[in-house]
């Protein structure tokens, strides 16, 4: 589930003032936490890339459902909150048939081989940018007829959290929404599990140039090391 925003920036704000910090815009802490988040998901798709091995919260994980068919020749625009590629799947029967995600170069060489080129058994697909930079992916077998249903399982891009407030004699209030440059926006939250606020806080902390005098933040500081190690091994 997503954290409020309202909560992440109370923490942040009270530990800077522990630390006798000077005045954060809410602007920049929105800034550091979305990095943080920006990081901390990079460090698992990093992960991924080197083991294969997705073994994070199902919460960051989404499916995508394409109907393919001899028109579309299997390219299909990608989901825009797509971040990281798992695996695929293709329906046949009522039954899910995983397949295998190439990269370009090993998608063109099996999808021309007459030896392993895919089928309804094993089917492939790969990821690509097309020459407008759009992010596609490419699905094989095609039907000569029909439709054949693929899913694609993928990390999802966090939303940007946006932090919304009044301010009235200095001091800043939640709101659900505020108005910049004669736009109305609304509060976003923060788009994590409440299980990784530690790194998230910590890695925050750690941009906003605190120093982790206090046992808390030592122990989050701790726990935010070890779990990088974990994420890029």
């Amino acid at each position: 589930m997503a954290v409020p925003i309202q909560d992440a920036h109370k923490f942040i704000r009270s530990i800077l003032k522990k630390n006798k910090g000077g005045f954060v815009s809410p602007a920049d802490i929105d800034m550091y936490l979305n990095r943080a988040v920006s990081d901390w998901i990079s460090a698992i798709v990093f992960k991924f890339k080197k083991t294969k091995h997705f073994d994070y919260d199902h919460l960051l994980t989404k499916r995508a459902s394409f109907s393919v068919t001899a028109d579309n020749l299997g390219l299909m625009a990608l989901p825009s909150d797509y971040l990281e590629g798992l695996t695929i799947y293709i329906t046949v029967s009522g039954s899910l048939i995983e397949g295998t995600l190439y990269n370009w170069d090993e998608f063109l060489e099996v999808t021309n081989s007459k030896i392993v080129t895919p089928t309804t058994s094993y089917p492939a697909a790969t990821i690509y940018l097309d020459s407008t930079n759009n992010p596609m992916i490419q699905f094989a077998p095609v039907p000569v007829s029909g439709t054949y249903s693929y899913t694609l399982v993928y990390v999802k891009k966090p939303a940007t959290a946006i932090y919304t407030y009044t301010t009235s004699g200095g001091n800043i209030t939640d709101a659900a929404t505020m108005v910049v440059n004669g736009n109305t926006i609304s509060r976003v939250d923060l788009d994590i599990s409440e299980r990784f606020l530690g790194d998230i806080y910590a890695r925050t902390l750690l941009y906003l140039g605190v120093t982790l005098e206090n046992p808390l933040l030592i122990q989050t500081e701790q726990v935010k090391d070890v779990n990088q190690k974990n994420d890029e091994r």
